[in-house]
Protein backbone atom coordinates (compact mmCIF):
# COMPACT_ATOMS: atom_id res chain seq x y z
CA UNK A 1 0.00 0.00 0.00
CA UNK A 2 1.11 3.46 -0.82
CA UNK A 3 -0.17 6.59 0.86
CA UNK A 4 -2.48 7.03 3.78
CA UNK A 5 0.10 8.83 5.92
CA UNK A 6 0.53 12.54 6.81
CA UNK A 7 3.17 12.85 4.14
CA UNK A 8 1.18 11.43 1.24
CA UNK A 9 -0.58 14.35 -0.51
CA UNK A 10 -0.64 15.77 -4.04
CA UNK A 11 1.10 19.14 -3.76
CA UNK A 12 2.60 21.73 -6.04
CA UNK A 13 5.43 24.10 -5.04
CA UNK A 14 4.52 27.68 -5.85
CA UNK A 15 7.24 30.04 -4.82
CA UNK A 16 8.07 29.12 -1.26
CA UNK A 17 4.75 27.41 -0.62
CA UNK A 18 3.43 23.88 -1.06
CA UNK A 19 -0.17 23.99 -2.22
CA UNK A 20 -2.60 21.01 -2.12
CA UNK A 21 -4.05 19.93 -5.45
CA UNK A 22 -7.23 17.85 -4.74
CA UNK A 23 -8.58 15.70 -7.60
CA UNK A 24 -5.39 15.80 -9.63
CA UNK A 25 -4.48 12.60 -11.54
CA UNK A 26 -0.99 11.11 -11.51
CA UNK A 27 0.92 8.40 -13.37
CA UNK A 28 2.99 5.94 -11.31
CA UNK A 29 6.57 5.16 -12.40
CA UNK A 30 9.31 2.86 -11.17
CA UNK A 31 12.08 5.50 -11.43
CA UNK A 32 12.53 9.18 -10.53
CA UNK A 33 13.17 9.94 -14.20
CA UNK A 34 12.44 7.79 -17.20
CA UNK A 35 11.67 4.21 -16.24
CA UNK A 36 8.50 2.21 -16.79
CA UNK A 37 5.00 3.32 -15.91
CA UNK A 38 3.27 0.99 -13.46
CA UNK A 39 -0.37 0.36 -14.28
CA UNK A 40 -0.99 -2.77 -12.16
CA UNK A 41 -2.75 -0.71 -9.47
CA UNK A 42 -5.95 -0.74 -7.44
CA UNK A 43 -7.70 1.85 -5.34
CA UNK A 44 -8.17 1.27 -1.63
CA UNK A 45 -11.40 -0.64 -2.27
CA UNK A 46 -9.62 -3.05 -4.61
CA UNK A 47 -10.91 -1.71 -7.96
CA UNK A 48 -8.30 -1.80 -10.74
CA UNK A 49 -6.91 1.58 -11.81
CA UNK A 50 -4.09 2.69 -14.10
CA UNK A 51 -3.50 6.17 -12.59
CA UNK A 52 -4.06 7.57 -9.11
CA UNK A 53 -6.36 10.46 -8.26
CA UNK A 54 -5.90 12.70 -5.23
CA UNK A 55 -8.88 12.84 -2.89
CA UNK A 56 -10.87 16.00 -2.17
CA UNK A 57 -8.41 16.89 0.60
CA UNK A 58 -5.45 16.12 -1.65
CA UNK A 59 -4.53 12.84 0.07
CA UNK A 60 -3.21 9.94 -2.00
CA UNK A 61 -3.69 6.19 -1.25
CA UNK A 62 -3.54 3.13 -3.54
CA UNK A 63 -2.13 -0.39 -3.88
CA UNK A 64 0.85 -1.06 -6.12
CA UNK A 65 2.32 -4.20 -7.67
CA UNK A 66 3.57 -7.06 -5.45
CA UNK A 67 7.15 -6.75 -4.19
CA UNK A 68 7.41 -3.05 -5.25
CA UNK A 69 8.24 -0.88 -2.23
CA UNK A 70 9.07 2.52 -3.82
CA UNK A 71 7.24 4.33 -6.62
CA UNK A 72 7.39 7.78 -8.19
CA UNK A 73 4.11 9.66 -8.95
CA UNK A 74 3.96 12.37 -11.64
CA UNK A 75 0.95 14.67 -11.12
CA UNK A 76 2.07 16.90 -14.06
CA UNK A 77 3.23 19.53 -11.59
CA UNK A 78 6.85 19.67 -12.70
CA UNK A 79 8.38 16.76 -10.73
CA UNK A 80 7.79 13.17 -9.59
CA UNK A 81 7.12 12.54 -5.94
CA UNK A 82 8.66 9.51 -4.26
CA UNK A 83 6.29 7.30 -2.22
CA UNK A 84 7.42 4.44 -0.01
CA UNK A 85 5.04 1.57 0.73
CA UNK A 86 3.32 2.42 3.98
CA UNK A 87 2.92 -1.25 5.09
CA UNK A 88 6.52 -2.25 4.36
CA UNK A 89 7.28 -2.73 8.04
CA UNK A 90 4.50 -5.29 8.43
CA UNK A 91 5.55 -7.07 5.22
CA UNK A 92 9.17 -7.18 6.27
CA UNK A 93 8.19 -8.33 9.74
CA UNK A 94 6.06 -11.14 8.32
CA UNK A 95 8.78 -12.19 5.91
CA UNK A 96 11.40 -12.05 8.62
CA UNK A 97 9.13 -14.17 10.80
CA UNK A 98 8.71 -16.66 7.95
CA UNK A 99 12.43 -16.78 7.29
CA UNK A 100 13.09 -17.18 10.99
CA UNK A 101 10.54 -20.00 11.26
CA UNK A 102 12.03 -21.76 8.25
CA UNK A 103 15.49 -21.30 9.69
CA UNK A 104 14.30 -22.67 13.01
CA UNK A 105 12.76 -25.72 11.31
CA UNK A 106 15.93 -26.25 9.32
CA UNK A 107 18.03 -25.88 12.44
CA UNK A 108 15.83 -28.39 14.30
CA UNK A 109 16.08 -30.88 11.46
CA UNK A 110 19.83 -30.45 11.25
CA UNK A 111 20.11 -30.77 15.00
CA UNK A 112 18.09 -33.99 14.91
CA UNK A 113 20.27 -35.33 12.13
CA UNK A 114 23.38 -34.34 14.01
CA UNK A 115 22.05 -36.03 17.13
CA UNK A 116 21.25 -39.24 15.25
CA UNK A 117 24.65 -39.14 13.59
CA UNK A 118 26.33 -38.60 16.93
CA UNK A 119 24.41 -41.49 18.49
CA UNK A 120 25.28 -43.76 15.55
CA UNK A 121 28.92 -42.70 15.72
CA UNK A 122 28.96 -43.31 19.47
CA UNK A 123 27.40 -46.74 19.01
CA UNK A 124 29.92 -47.54 16.31
CA UNK A 125 32.77 -46.37 18.49
CA UNK A 126 31.49 -48.42 21.40
CA UNK A 127 31.17 -51.47 19.17
CA UNK A 128 34.65 -50.93 17.81
CA UNK A 129 36.01 -50.77 21.33
CA UNK A 130 34.20 -53.88 22.57
CA UNK A 131 33.62 -56.31 19.72
CA UNK A 132 37.16 -57.03 18.52
CA UNK A 133 37.97 -58.41 21.96
CA UNK A 134 34.99 -60.77 22.08
CA UNK A 135 33.84 -61.50 18.55
CA UNK A 136 34.57 -64.41 16.28
CA UNK A 137 34.05 -62.92 12.85
CA UNK A 138 32.86 -64.59 9.71
CA UNK A 139 36.24 -64.00 8.09
CA UNK A 140 38.14 -65.55 10.98
CA UNK A 141 36.26 -68.82 10.41
CA UNK A 142 35.67 -68.91 6.67
CA UNK A 143 38.77 -67.35 5.16
CA UNK A 144 41.01 -70.26 6.12
CA UNK A 145 38.54 -73.04 5.21
CA UNK A 146 39.78 -75.54 2.64
CA UNK A 147 38.66 -79.00 1.50
CA UNK A 148 41.44 -80.40 3.69
CA UNK A 149 40.33 -78.34 6.70
CA UNK A 150 36.66 -77.45 6.14
CA UNK A 151 34.53 -75.36 8.49
CA UNK A 152 31.69 -77.24 10.20
CA UNK A 153 28.34 -75.56 10.90
CA UNK A 154 25.72 -76.87 13.33
CA UNK A 155 22.78 -77.42 10.97
CA UNK A 156 19.61 -76.53 12.90
CA UNK A 157 21.84 -76.41 15.95
CA UNK A 158 22.80 -80.08 15.38
CA UNK A 159 19.27 -81.36 14.85
CA UNK A 160 20.15 -85.05 14.52
CA UNK A 161 21.49 -85.21 18.08
CA UNK A 162 19.61 -82.37 19.83
CA UNK A 163 16.11 -80.86 19.49
CA UNK A 164 16.51 -78.68 16.43
CA UNK A 165 16.55 -74.89 16.69
CA UNK A 166 16.36 -74.85 20.48
CA UNK A 167 18.47 -73.04 23.03
CA UNK A 168 19.88 -76.32 24.35
CA UNK A 169 21.00 -77.22 20.82
CA UNK A 170 22.58 -73.84 20.12
CA UNK A 171 24.36 -73.79 23.48
CA UNK A 172 25.83 -77.24 22.96
CA UNK A 173 27.04 -76.39 19.45
CA UNK A 174 28.45 -73.01 20.50
CA UNK A 175 30.25 -74.61 23.44
CA UNK A 176 32.07 -76.76 20.88
CA UNK A 177 32.72 -73.61 18.77
CA UNK A 178 30.61 -74.67 15.81
CA UNK A 179 28.96 -71.80 13.91
CA UNK A 180 25.18 -71.92 14.18
CA UNK A 181 22.69 -72.32 11.34
CA UNK A 182 19.47 -70.62 12.44
CA UNK A 183 16.09 -70.54 10.71
CA UNK A 184 13.36 -68.15 11.81
CA UNK A 185 9.65 -67.65 11.29
CA UNK A 186 7.25 -65.05 12.67
CA UNK A 187 4.21 -65.39 14.94
CA UNK A 188 0.90 -63.51 14.90
CA UNK A 189 2.33 -60.82 17.18
CA UNK A 190 5.32 -60.15 14.94
CA UNK A 191 7.85 -61.94 17.16
CA UNK A 192 10.57 -63.98 15.42
CA UNK A 193 11.13 -67.54 16.64
CA UNK A 194 13.84 -70.04 15.77
CA UNK A 195 11.93 -72.62 13.73
CA UNK A 196 12.67 -74.31 10.43
CA UNK A 197 9.13 -74.89 9.14
CA UNK A 198 6.43 -72.22 8.73
CA UNK A 199 4.18 -74.66 10.60
CA UNK A 200 4.74 -76.24 14.00
CA UNK A 201 3.40 -79.67 12.98
CA UNK A 202 6.66 -81.56 12.43
CA UNK A 203 8.75 -80.42 15.37
CA UNK A 204 6.33 -79.51 18.17
CA UNK A 205 3.33 -80.69 20.17
CA UNK A 206 0.97 -78.37 18.27
CA UNK A 207 -0.29 -78.02 14.71
CA UNK A 208 -0.85 -75.18 12.30
CA UNK A 209 1.09 -72.16 11.13
CA UNK A 210 3.33 -70.39 13.60
CA UNK A 211 1.77 -67.15 12.36
CA UNK A 212 -1.54 -68.33 13.83
CA UNK A 213 -0.19 -68.19 17.41
CA UNK A 214 0.52 -65.11 19.51
CA UNK A 215 3.84 -64.63 21.25
CA UNK A 216 2.32 -65.60 24.59
CA UNK A 217 0.79 -68.77 23.17
CA UNK A 218 4.05 -69.84 21.57
CA UNK A 219 6.03 -69.13 24.73
CA UNK A 220 3.69 -70.96 27.09
CA UNK A 221 2.07 -73.74 25.09
CA UNK A 222 4.39 -74.91 22.31
CA UNK A 223 7.16 -77.42 23.03
CA UNK A 224 9.28 -79.69 20.87
CA UNK A 225 8.27 -83.29 20.16
CA UNK A 226 11.80 -84.57 19.55
CA UNK A 227 11.65 -87.79 21.60
CA UNK A 228 10.59 -89.96 18.67
CA UNK A 229 13.77 -88.87 16.84
CA UNK A 230 16.21 -88.45 19.74
CA UNK A 231 14.92 -90.70 22.51
CA UNK A 232 12.59 -90.53 25.51
CA UNK A 233 15.51 -89.46 27.70
CA UNK A 234 15.25 -85.97 26.28
CA UNK A 235 13.24 -83.27 28.05
CA UNK A 236 11.09 -81.42 25.55
CA UNK A 237 12.16 -77.83 24.95
CA UNK A 238 10.46 -74.46 24.55
CA UNK A 239 10.87 -72.56 21.32
CA UNK A 240 13.35 -69.70 21.56
CA UNK A 241 12.96 -66.13 20.22
CA UNK A 242 15.57 -64.96 17.73
CA UNK A 243 16.37 -61.90 19.84
CA UNK A 244 17.36 -64.12 22.78
CA UNK A 245 19.63 -66.20 20.56
CA UNK A 246 21.30 -63.12 19.06
CA UNK A 247 21.80 -61.58 22.50
CA UNK A 248 23.50 -64.75 23.73
CA UNK A 249 25.55 -65.86 20.74
CA UNK A 250 26.14 -62.91 18.40
CA UNK A 251 29.85 -62.25 18.27
CA UNK A 252 30.77 -65.51 19.98
CA UNK A 253 30.25 -67.82 17.02
CA UNK A 254 29.34 -66.99 13.42
CA UNK A 255 25.66 -67.38 12.58
CA UNK A 256 24.04 -68.39 9.30
CA UNK A 257 20.67 -66.69 9.57
CA UNK A 258 17.69 -67.38 7.33
CA UNK A 259 14.10 -66.15 7.53
CA UNK A 260 12.33 -69.19 6.07
CA UNK A 261 8.91 -67.79 5.10
CA UNK A 262 8.45 -64.56 3.17
CA UNK A 263 6.58 -62.90 6.05
CA UNK A 264 9.64 -63.31 8.27
CA UNK A 265 12.10 -61.52 5.97
CA UNK A 266 11.27 -57.88 6.69
CA UNK A 267 10.87 -58.36 10.48
CA UNK A 268 14.29 -60.03 10.54
CA UNK A 269 15.86 -57.21 8.56
CA UNK A 270 14.24 -54.57 10.79
CA UNK A 271 15.44 -56.32 13.95
CA UNK A 272 19.02 -56.49 12.67
CA UNK A 273 18.99 -52.88 11.48
CA UNK A 274 17.52 -51.50 14.70
CA UNK A 275 19.25 -53.58 17.36
CA UNK A 276 22.34 -55.26 15.92
CA UNK A 277 24.25 -52.80 13.68
CA UNK A 278 27.44 -54.83 14.14
CA UNK A 279 25.76 -58.08 13.00
CA UNK A 280 27.46 -58.13 9.55
CA UNK A 281 30.73 -58.97 11.28
CA UNK A 282 29.50 -62.34 12.49
CA UNK A 283 26.24 -63.06 10.63
CA UNK A 284 26.01 -64.64 7.19
CA UNK A 285 22.73 -63.91 5.42
CA UNK A 286 21.44 -67.28 4.26
CA UNK A 287 18.85 -67.48 1.49
CA UNK A 288 17.54 -69.43 -1.47
CA UNK A 289 18.67 -68.55 -5.00
CA UNK A 290 15.21 -67.13 -5.69
CA UNK A 291 15.34 -64.56 -2.89
CA UNK A 292 14.83 -60.81 -3.36
CA UNK A 293 16.68 -59.97 -0.14
CA UNK A 294 20.24 -59.99 -1.45
CA UNK A 295 20.46 -56.24 -2.25
CA UNK A 296 19.45 -55.43 1.33
CA UNK A 297 22.09 -57.80 2.72
CA UNK A 298 24.92 -56.59 0.50
CA UNK A 299 24.10 -52.91 1.09
CA UNK A 300 24.73 -53.51 4.80
CA UNK A 301 27.91 -55.50 4.39
CA UNK A 302 26.59 -58.99 5.13
CA UNK A 303 28.28 -62.04 3.66
CA UNK A 304 25.71 -64.13 1.79
CA UNK A 305 25.29 -67.90 1.50
CA UNK A 306 22.92 -68.72 -1.35
CA UNK A 307 21.73 -72.28 -1.72
CA UNK A 308 20.60 -73.91 -4.94
CA UNK A 309 18.04 -76.37 -6.20
CA UNK A 310 19.15 -79.38 -8.19
CA UNK A 311 17.69 -77.77 -11.30
CA UNK A 312 19.08 -74.25 -10.81
CA UNK A 313 20.55 -73.10 -14.11
CA UNK A 314 23.94 -71.50 -14.61
CA UNK A 315 22.23 -68.43 -16.05
CA UNK A 316 20.22 -68.00 -12.86
CA UNK A 317 23.43 -68.23 -10.85
CA UNK A 318 25.10 -65.73 -13.16
CA UNK A 319 22.32 -63.24 -12.48
CA UNK A 320 22.92 -63.39 -8.72
CA UNK A 321 26.67 -63.99 -8.71
CA UNK A 322 27.70 -60.43 -7.85
CA UNK A 323 25.69 -60.59 -4.62
CA UNK A 324 26.82 -64.07 -3.55
CA UNK A 325 29.80 -64.80 -1.31
CA UNK A 326 29.26 -68.55 -0.81
CA UNK A 327 27.24 -71.08 -2.80
CA UNK A 328 25.19 -73.86 -1.19
CA UNK A 329 24.74 -77.39 -2.56
CA UNK A 330 22.71 -80.30 -1.22
CA UNK A 331 24.30 -83.67 -0.54
CA UNK A 332 21.78 -85.16 -3.00
CA UNK A 333 23.34 -83.25 -5.93
CA UNK A 334 25.43 -85.29 -8.33
CA UNK A 335 29.20 -85.17 -8.19
CA UNK A 336 29.20 -83.45 -11.58
CA UNK A 337 26.88 -80.66 -10.44
CA UNK A 338 28.77 -80.03 -7.21
CA UNK A 339 32.03 -79.87 -9.16
CA UNK A 340 30.49 -77.34 -11.54
CA UNK A 341 29.45 -75.09 -8.66
CA UNK A 342 32.89 -75.39 -7.05
CA UNK A 343 34.49 -74.49 -10.39
CA UNK A 344 32.81 -71.07 -10.27
CA UNK A 345 35.54 -70.09 -7.81
CA UNK A 346 33.58 -69.12 -4.71
CA UNK A 347 33.56 -71.15 -1.45
CA UNK A 348 30.88 -73.85 -1.47
CA UNK A 349 29.03 -75.16 1.62
CA UNK A 350 26.98 -78.37 1.53
CA UNK A 351 23.96 -79.39 3.60
CA UNK A 352 22.78 -81.48 5.46
CA UNK A 353 25.65 -83.78 6.42
CA UNK A 354 25.46 -86.44 9.14
CA UNK A 355 27.98 -89.05 7.99
CA UNK A 356 31.77 -88.96 7.79
CA UNK A 357 31.50 -90.63 4.39
CA UNK A 358 29.52 -87.63 3.15
CA UNK A 359 32.28 -85.31 4.36
CA UNK A 360 34.86 -87.37 2.47
CA UNK A 361 32.84 -87.20 -0.73
CA UNK A 362 32.08 -83.48 -0.50
CA UNK A 363 35.56 -82.30 0.41
CA UNK A 364 36.92 -84.51 -2.33
CA UNK A 365 34.81 -82.44 -4.72
CA UNK A 366 36.18 -79.17 -3.35
CA UNK A 367 33.51 -78.23 -0.78
CA UNK A 368 34.92 -76.19 2.12
CA UNK A 369 31.85 -75.78 4.36
CA UNK A 370 29.98 -78.66 5.99
CA UNK A 371 26.46 -77.97 7.28
CA UNK A 372 26.29 -80.85 9.74
CA UNK A 373 23.27 -82.09 11.66
CA UNK A 374 25.76 -84.03 13.84
CA UNK A 375 28.83 -81.75 13.76
CA UNK A 376 30.97 -83.30 16.50
CA UNK A 377 30.74 -86.76 14.97
CA UNK A 378 31.42 -85.78 11.36
CA UNK A 379 34.26 -83.40 12.27
CA UNK A 380 36.18 -86.04 14.26
CA UNK A 381 37.64 -89.42 13.39
CA UNK A 382 37.80 -91.25 16.71
CA UNK A 383 35.29 -93.40 18.62
CA UNK A 384 33.56 -91.77 21.60
CA UNK A 385 32.81 -94.85 23.70
CA UNK A 386 33.14 -98.64 23.81
CA UNK A 387 29.94 -99.67 25.65
CA UNK A 388 26.32 -98.71 25.03
CA UNK A 389 24.24 -96.59 27.42
CA UNK A 390 20.94 -97.21 25.71
CA UNK A 391 19.23 -97.33 29.10
CA UNK A 392 19.56 -93.52 29.14
CA UNK A 393 17.34 -93.39 26.04
CA UNK A 394 19.27 -90.56 24.39
CA UNK A 395 20.41 -90.79 20.79
CA UNK A 396 24.19 -90.95 20.49
CA UNK A 397 26.31 -88.89 18.08
CA UNK A 398 27.15 -90.94 15.02
CA UNK A 399 23.89 -92.87 15.17
CA UNK A 400 23.19 -92.91 11.44
CA UNK A 401 19.88 -94.19 10.04
CA UNK A 402 19.44 -94.54 6.31
CA UNK A 403 17.40 -91.29 6.25
CA UNK A 404 18.15 -88.32 8.50
CA UNK A 405 15.61 -86.14 10.38
CA UNK A 406 12.96 -88.88 10.12
CA UNK A 407 11.70 -90.60 13.31
CA UNK A 408 10.49 -93.58 11.26
CA UNK A 409 14.10 -94.48 10.47
CA UNK A 410 15.71 -93.40 13.73
CA UNK A 411 16.97 -95.78 16.39
CA UNK A 412 14.04 -96.36 18.74
CA UNK A 413 14.48 -96.80 22.49
CA UNK A 414 12.09 -99.34 23.99
CA UNK A 415 9.87 -98.21 26.88
CA UNK A 416 9.45 -100.08 30.17
CA UNK A 417 9.73 -103.00 30.78
CA UNK A 418 12.29 -103.15 27.94
CA UNK A 419 14.38 -100.09 28.86
CA UNK A 420 17.89 -100.59 27.48
CA UNK A 421 16.71 -102.32 24.31
CA UNK A 422 16.75 -100.53 20.95
CA UNK A 423 15.22 -101.26 17.55
CA UNK A 424 14.77 -99.86 14.06
CA UNK A 425 11.09 -99.11 13.30
CA UNK A 426 11.52 -99.03 9.50
CA UNK A 427 11.37 -102.08 7.22
CA UNK A 428 12.42 -103.70 4.98
CA UNK A 429 16.22 -103.85 4.75
CA UNK A 430 16.86 -100.89 7.05
CA UNK A 431 19.85 -100.35 9.32
CA UNK A 432 21.37 -97.84 11.74
CA UNK A 433 25.08 -97.18 11.93
CA UNK A 434 26.72 -96.95 15.36
CA UNK A 435 29.32 -94.31 14.60
CA UNK A 436 29.85 -93.31 18.21
CA UNK A 437 31.87 -96.55 18.62
CA UNK A 438 33.65 -96.16 15.30
CA UNK A 439 36.06 -96.62 13.82
CA UNK A 440 36.65 -99.53 16.17
CA UNK A 441 40.00 -99.24 17.92
CA UNK A 442 41.42 -102.74 17.43
CA UNK A 443 44.09 -104.17 19.66
CA UNK A 444 47.07 -106.21 18.43
CA UNK A 445 44.78 -109.24 18.28
CA UNK A 446 41.85 -107.40 16.71
CA UNK A 447 38.54 -106.61 18.39
CA UNK A 448 35.33 -108.17 19.73
CA UNK A 449 31.72 -107.01 19.46
CA UNK A 450 29.37 -108.38 22.14
CA UNK A 451 25.62 -107.75 22.34
CA UNK A 452 22.22 -109.22 23.09
CA UNK A 453 19.41 -109.57 20.55
CA UNK A 454 15.80 -110.72 20.66
CA UNK A 455 12.57 -110.83 18.68
CA UNK A 456 9.65 -109.62 20.78
CA UNK A 457 7.41 -111.21 18.17
CA UNK A 458 8.91 -114.01 16.09
CA UNK A 459 9.07 -113.45 12.32
CA UNK A 460 8.68 -116.17 9.70
CA UNK A 461 11.24 -118.90 10.24
CA UNK A 462 13.68 -117.91 7.48
CA UNK A 463 13.61 -114.18 8.14
CA UNK A 464 16.48 -112.69 10.06
CA UNK A 465 18.09 -109.69 11.72
CA UNK A 466 21.61 -109.07 13.02
CA UNK A 467 24.51 -106.68 12.71
CA UNK A 468 26.88 -105.61 9.96
CA UNK A 469 30.57 -104.86 10.55
CA UNK A 470 33.99 -104.52 8.94
CA UNK A 471 32.96 -101.64 6.63
CA UNK A 472 35.62 -99.14 5.68
CA UNK A 473 33.14 -96.27 5.77
CA UNK A 474 29.97 -95.21 7.57
CA UNK A 475 27.97 -95.16 4.34
CA UNK A 476 24.56 -96.84 4.72
CA UNK A 477 24.28 -100.61 4.77
CA UNK A 478 21.10 -102.26 3.52
CA UNK A 479 20.58 -106.01 3.26
CA UNK A 480 19.89 -107.24 -0.27
CA UNK A 481 20.82 -103.85 -1.69
CA UNK A 482 23.87 -102.55 -3.53
CA UNK A 483 26.11 -100.80 -0.99
CA UNK A 484 29.01 -98.42 -1.55
CA UNK A 485 31.49 -100.38 0.57
CA UNK A 486 31.71 -104.04 1.48
CA UNK A 487 31.72 -105.82 4.82
CA UNK A 488 30.29 -108.70 6.86
CA UNK A 489 26.75 -109.39 8.04
CA UNK A 490 25.82 -111.59 10.99
CA UNK A 491 22.47 -113.25 10.28
CA UNK A 492 20.20 -114.73 12.99
CA UNK A 493 17.12 -116.44 11.57
CA UNK A 494 13.90 -117.11 13.43
CA UNK A 495 14.45 -120.88 12.90
CA UNK A 496 17.71 -120.76 14.86
CA UNK A 497 20.16 -120.67 11.95
CA UNK A 498 23.17 -118.42 12.59
CA UNK A 499 25.14 -117.40 9.55
CA UNK A 500 27.99 -115.08 8.53
CA UNK A 501 27.75 -113.43 5.14
CA UNK A 502 30.25 -111.36 3.19
CA UNK A 503 29.02 -108.49 1.02
CA UNK A 504 30.97 -107.01 -1.87
CA UNK A 505 30.59 -103.34 -2.74
CA UNK A 506 28.07 -102.87 -5.53
CA UNK A 507 26.57 -106.36 -5.19
CA UNK A 508 23.00 -106.95 -4.04
CA UNK A 509 23.66 -110.45 -2.70
CA UNK A 510 26.00 -111.76 -0.06
CA UNK A 511 28.21 -114.82 0.12
CA UNK A 512 27.86 -117.28 3.00
CA UNK A 513 31.14 -117.83 4.85
CA UNK A 514 31.59 -121.36 6.14
CA UNK A 515 28.17 -122.89 6.74
CA UNK A 516 25.00 -121.94 8.58
CA UNK A 517 25.13 -122.99 12.25
CA UNK A 518 22.09 -124.63 13.79
CA UNK A 519 21.30 -123.13 17.20
CA UNK A 520 18.23 -123.30 19.37
CA UNK A 521 15.44 -121.34 17.74
CA UNK A 522 14.78 -117.96 19.31
CA UNK A 523 11.97 -117.64 21.83
CA UNK A 524 9.70 -114.64 21.59
CA UNK A 525 10.87 -111.81 23.87
CA UNK A 526 13.84 -113.85 25.17
CA UNK A 527 17.38 -112.51 24.91
CA UNK A 528 20.08 -114.20 22.83
CA UNK A 529 23.75 -113.25 23.31
CA UNK A 530 26.35 -112.92 20.56
CA UNK A 531 30.04 -112.38 20.20
CA UNK A 532 31.89 -111.37 17.02
CA UNK A 533 35.68 -111.67 16.94
CA UNK A 534 37.66 -109.99 14.19
CA UNK A 535 41.36 -110.83 14.29
CA UNK A 536 44.02 -109.84 11.78
CA UNK A 537 43.44 -113.10 9.90
CA UNK A 538 40.05 -114.54 10.89
CA UNK A 539 36.40 -113.72 11.56
CA UNK A 540 34.26 -115.72 14.00
CA UNK A 541 30.67 -115.43 15.24
CA UNK A 542 29.40 -117.14 18.39
CA UNK A 543 26.04 -117.34 20.05
CA UNK A 544 27.01 -117.39 23.72
CA UNK A 545 23.68 -118.08 25.44
CA UNK A 546 24.23 -121.75 24.55
CA UNK A 547 27.17 -124.10 24.11
CA UNK A 548 29.32 -124.60 21.04
CA UNK A 549 27.32 -122.41 18.71
CA UNK A 550 30.05 -120.89 16.57
CA UNK A 551 31.02 -120.50 12.95
CA UNK A 552 34.57 -121.21 13.99
CA UNK A 553 37.46 -118.93 13.13
CA UNK A 554 36.99 -118.39 9.40
CA UNK A 555 40.15 -117.40 7.57
CA UNK A 556 39.29 -114.16 5.78
CA UNK A 557 40.99 -110.77 5.69
CA UNK A 558 38.84 -109.08 3.05
CA UNK A 559 37.30 -106.41 5.29
CA UNK A 560 38.93 -104.79 8.28
CA UNK A 561 37.14 -101.48 8.31
CA UNK A 562 36.12 -100.05 11.67
CA UNK A 563 32.44 -99.27 11.03
CA UNK A 564 29.48 -101.40 12.10
CA UNK A 565 25.78 -101.12 12.90
CA UNK A 566 22.43 -102.79 13.50
CA UNK A 567 20.41 -104.37 10.68
CA UNK A 568 16.78 -105.43 10.36
CA UNK A 569 18.02 -107.85 7.73
CA UNK A 570 15.17 -109.41 5.78
CA UNK A 571 12.39 -108.48 8.25
CA UNK A 572 9.35 -107.13 6.40
CA UNK A 573 6.89 -106.68 9.29
CA UNK A 574 7.85 -103.99 11.79
CA UNK A 575 6.12 -105.93 14.59
CA UNK A 576 8.68 -108.73 14.18
CA UNK A 577 11.78 -106.53 14.02
CA UNK A 578 14.80 -107.43 16.18
CA UNK A 579 15.87 -105.59 19.36
CA UNK A 580 19.42 -105.14 20.69
CA UNK A 581 21.04 -104.19 24.01
CA UNK A 582 24.32 -104.34 25.97
CA UNK A 583 26.72 -103.56 23.16
CA UNK A 584 30.39 -103.76 24.19
CA UNK A 585 33.49 -103.23 22.02
CA UNK A 586 36.63 -104.90 23.33
CA UNK A 587 40.19 -104.85 22.04
CA UNK A 588 41.81 -108.27 21.59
Amino acid sequence: MFGGTTSDYAMEQVGNQLLLRPGVSGAVWDAVTGGTQLTDLTDTSGLPITVVVAASDGSVAFYGPDDVTTVYVDFGLGRRYAMVASDIAAIVSARVAGVAAAAADDASAKAAMAEASAISAAAGSAAALYLPNAITTVDSIISSATPVAPVYFAHRGGGMVRPEHTLVAYRAAAAMRYPLEISVNVDASGELWCLHDPTVDRTTNRTGSLSGYTTEEVGQQIQTNSRSLLGAGWAEQRLVPLRQVLDEFLGKVPILLEPKANDAVVPTQQLLDASYPHAPRSVIWKCHIGTLSLPWAKARGYRTWVYLDAGTSDSTMDGKDSMVDYWGVNTTFTDTRISQVVARGKPVFAWAVYRRSQVARLTGLGVVGIMASDPRYVSTSAPMRTASRWDLQIKEPGCTPTIDYDPDYALQFAPSPDVGWVSIPAVPFQSVGLGTYCPVAAGAGGYRLSFDMKFKVLPASTLHGGIYFGKQSDDPYRFSQSNATGGYHLVMRANGQMQLNKHTAGSTSGTTMGSAIATTAPVADAAMSFQVDVTPTTVEVRRTDGTGWTTGALADTTYRGGYFGLSNGSITDVATRPYWRNLVVTQL
